[in-house]
Parts: structure tokens; C-alpha cells; sequence
């Protein structure tokens, strides 16, 4: 048997066990999980800052986040946030008494640093009562600080 015939098969299955393991999900490519304190600016009304620690699941561009929003004695809302190649789409669905039915869409761009993962949206919303009633528009700042 010549060293040629002995190596060769062996050459086949490391170049087989390469693939399988090139194809096994890695961490890097896994979804990572922040925590994120947001701060958002009106900009017809920037003293009206809004702010919230949200859950925020970076994966790689479809992002998603949750928070909860609470301005004791004036107004609180459930967030719900998703990013999509740099489109920002986030609901405020407001619960407390003097906001009743009310919803804020927002739509920005944003982006968020690779390295300190803090985001920056920027964009217009609509103030819904109801469920088509839009009682004021106007454009917004979210700045994120994450974790």
C-alpha cells in the first residue's frame, strides 16, 4: 500500500468533516440580546421627551425590541419596535386612562454602531385615536444607548 492510496481518503474525509462543520450554526451568526435605554425627542415639542428601557434582540438587521414607556401621572405605553435594513417601524400603544385608544406609528432610519451598538432613528409619526383617526403628525429622534 503506497503512502498516495493511504492519504487520499483521508484528504476526502477532512474535506467532508470541513463542510459538516462549516454548515453548524456558530455564535457569531447567532442573535444577540441587548439592553437598551431609549430617549425620544418630538420635534414639534422637544421638552416632551419620552424614555424606556427596552429588550433589544439584534439579528443582523432584522432587528426587533420591546419596552414599556412610563411618565408617571401623564401618560404610559407599551413599545413595540422592528428594523428592518435600516427601516424603522415602531408602535406606542397607550394605556394609560387619559390616552385611551390611543397609538403613535413611527417610521424612521436608523442605524445602529457596530461597535457600541447604540442606535439613532430618525423620521415622521402619526398619532392615531381609534383606529384611523389621526389627530397629529410630526417627526421624531430616538437615540439608544445599549448593553
Amino acid at each position: 500500500m503506497s503512502l498516495r492510496s493511504t492519504l487520499a481518503p483521508l484528504g476526502v474525509a477532512a474535506v467532508v468533516a470541513l463542510g459538516v462543520f462549516a454548515a453548524l450554526p456558530r455564535e457569531a451568526t447567532a442573535q444577540k440580546r441587548f439592553a437598551c435605554h431609549m430617549k425620544g425627542i418630538w420635534a414639534d415639542n422637544p421638552s416632551d421627551v419620552f424614555e424606556f428601557d427596552a429588550a433589544y434582540v439584534y439579528n443582523r438587521g432584522e432587528d426587533d425590541f420591546t419596552g414599556v414607556y412610563t411618565n408617571p401621572g401623564a401618560a404610559s405605553a407599551n413599545i413595540v419596535g422592528a428594523a428592518r435594513n435600516g427601516v424603522w417601524n415602531i408602535v406606542l400603544t397607550y394605556t394609560d386612562s387619559a390616552h385611551a385608544n390611543m397609538i403613535k406609528k413611527l417610521i424612521g432610519k436608523g442605524t445602529q454602531d457596530q461597535a457600541t451598538h447604540d442606535i439613532i432613528v430618525k423620521g415622521d409619526y402619526h398619532t392615531f385615536l381609534g383606529a384611523n383617526d389621526i389627530k397629529k403628525d410630526g417627526q421624531f429622534t430616538l437615540d439608544g444607548k445599549c448593553k
